[in-house]
């Protein structure tokens, strides 16, 4: 079983075919975190510095420090803006393994989220975004809200459960020692390997059929629809400009595009 007597990160492949090994980094011998905007910095420089192996999250309202046209947006979160621990290595636990060193998951319960804001709030919202669309002034927005979740049990008997149920190839649980952090994607935001940055983008969601020529059709559907192809498109064209700002002049690839998994 994992303890919590002390902070650690798991980053975890839940994939029910060729899963990678999950890594379990236990007792940081240092932390390097930020709270505020004015420490975001600072605590990116002392990262960028670490030759040690590092795990931890960095929250999305981080990237306000980062992006002056972005400094006089929103406020932030009660969580740190970033935390990471430094750790003198890492276990490497087979996939099939990790199961077995989490609570039972029926030990752990969820109940149905609870959004923290309104339909009408949301309607409102979403007429904004509209507008702007309408008037050039973006062109995509993530219109997304917080919500509540009644829970009871260990957060590792809840991430237990998700697990099984998400069966999501990007998975993690961080305890700071203060708070918890579970997460479940099946979305490869970006991994560096060899200086080599590689993102996997998601656009489009279809149900699966009972027979390999339903899921044949959801697979076509997907890659003929207008709006799905827009949205890949979209955000194919988002993160190879992103990918331009920090990659050599020319190096970005897409190698292809409509691809299903």
């Amino acid at each position: 079983m994992i303890s919590a007597d002390r902070p650690f990160v798991l980053l975890d492949d839940a994939r029910a075919a060729e899963a990678s090994p999950a890594r379990l980094y236990r007792d940081p011998v240092e932390t390097i975190f930020a709270c505020g905007r004015e420490d975001a910095a600072g605590a990116l420089d002392r990262l960028r510095g670490e030759t040690r192996p590092v795990a931890g999250f960095i929250a999305y309202e981080a990237g306000h420090a980062r992006e002056p046209k972005l400094a006089l947006l929103g406020s932030d979160p009660p969580l740190p803006l970033m935390w990471f621990g430094v750790f003198d290595g890492f276990t490497e636990i087979a996939a099939a393994d990790v199961p077995r060193l989490l609570p039972d998951p029926r030990s752990g319960w969820t109940g149905k989220p609870v959004p923290q804001l309104s339909r009408a709030g949301y309607d409102a919202a979403f007429a904004r975004v509209a507008e702007y669309i309408a008037a050039g002034d973006i062109y995509q927005v993530n219109l997304s809200f917080r919500a509540d979740v009644a829970a009871a049990g260990h957060p590792l008997a809840l991430y237990a459960g998700l697990r099984a149920r998400a069966q999501a190839g990007y998975g993690g649980v961080v305890w700071t020692g203060k708070d918890w952090l579970l997460s479940l994607s099946p979305e490869l935001f970006f991994a560096l390997h060899e200086g080599k940055v590689t993102t996997k983008p998601m656009k489009g969601t279809a149900a699966r059929g009972g027979s390999p020529a339903d899921d044949a059709a959801a697979v076509e559907a997907l890659r003929n629809d207008p709006k799905q192809r827009a949205e890949n498109l979209m955000i194919v064209d988002l993160l190879r400009n992103d990918l331009s700002r920090v990659a050599q002049a020319g190096s970005v690839e897409v190698p292809r595009l409509f691809s299903v998994e």
